[in-house]
C-alpha cells in the first residue's frame, strides 16, 4: 500500500486484515447512531467532519461527507476513519467521483496518526517565504516551509552553511491583519533534525521564545489557519 505523502505522519499498525476492518466499519455505520468520522490533515490543519456510509461495493465502502472535508479529501486521496467503537484509526485509500459526489474507500488498515502527538498546530506556508537565517558571523537565505508555534521547518539552499552550530537566528517578517507595516522578529532557534540531507536540505528547528515572538507566531499562525480552511470551503 502507499502512504504518499502522508507517509511521514503515520505509523503502520501490524493488526487487522483490510477484509475485516471494512466489515467492521459497514457494522458500526449500520447501528442508528454512529460516530464515524473523516480525519485529514490539508496544508497541516486537521479537517474532520461527519462521514455518511452510502452502501458496499465489492470490497470498496462508498461514502459522502460535507464540501470542506471532501476538497481535503480529494487533494489527499486517503483519508483517516475515527469513531469511539474503533480500537485505532484507519487509514483508507479514497478517489472522489465529481458526477455522484460520492468517496470510494478501499485498501483499509489500522494506523497511529502521529501528528496527533503534536503540542502546537502547525500551518503549511504557501509561496516563497525567504527567511534571513544567521550562523555565527554568517547570513543566508532559507525558505520557510511550515511553521508551529514550537518551531518550523527550513529548506537551506546548502547543508554546508549550516556550519557545526546548534543555534541560529532567524529573522521573520509576518504581514498580519490590521497592522499597516510587516511585523518584524528575529528569534533564536535550535536545530533539532534533518528531514532531507540533500541539496537543498530540509531541517527542523524549535523556537527560543520571548513574549513578543510567542505572541507574533501564534497570531500568524492564527491567521494561516484561517487562511487554508477559508480556501477549502470557497
Amino acid at each position: 500500500m502507499e502512504k504518499m505523502q502522508y507517509e511521514d505522519q503515520l505509523r503502520l499498525l501490524d493488526r487487522g486484515e483490510s477484509g475485516e476492518i471494512l466489515e467492521l466499519l459497514l457494522r458500526i455505520s449500520q447501528q442508528a447512531s454512529h460516530d464515524l468520522q473523516f480525519f485529514n490533515h490539508y496544508k497541516e490543519v486537521p479537517i474532520s467532519s461527519a462521514a455518511e456510509v452510502l452502501y458496499l461495493f465489492g470490497d470498496t465502502l462508498v461514502c459522502r461527507s460535507n464540501p470542506t472535508q471532501t476538497r481535503a479529501l480529494k487533494a489527499s486521496r486517503y483519508t483517516i476513519i475515527r469513531s469511539s467503537r474503533l480500537g485505532h484509526d484507519v487509514y483508507a485509500s479514497a478517489e472522489y467521483d465529481a458526477e455522484t459526489d460520492e468517496i470510494t474507500l478501499s485498501e483499509f488498515s489500522y494506523v497511529e496518526v502521529l501528528p496527533d502527538r503534536r503540542n502546537t498546530l502547525r500551518v503549511k506556508i504557501g509561496g516563497l517565504f525567504q527567511v534571513p537565517m544567521e550562523a555565527g558571523t554568517t547570513t543566508f537565505t532559507a525558505k520557510l516551509k511550515d511553521l508551529s508555534l514550537g518551531g518550523c521547518a527550513l529548506e537551506v539552499p546548502d547543508k554546508s552553511l549550516l556550519g557545526n552550530f546548534t543555534y541560529f537566528y532567524l529573522n521573520l517578517s509576518f504581514d498580519l491583519k490590521n497592522q499597516p507595516d510587516p511585523q518584524k522578529l528575529r528569534v533564536m532557534a535550535r536545530l533539532l533534525r534533518f528531514e532531507s540531507n540533500q541539496n537543498p536540505c530540509r531541517c527542523i528547528l524549535l523556537f527560543e521564545h520571548d513574549r513578543r515572538s510567542e505572541d507574533l507566531i501564534g497570531r500568524y499562525i492564527a491567521q494561516r489557519q484561517a487562511e487554508i480552511i477559508r480556501e477549502l470551503k470557497d
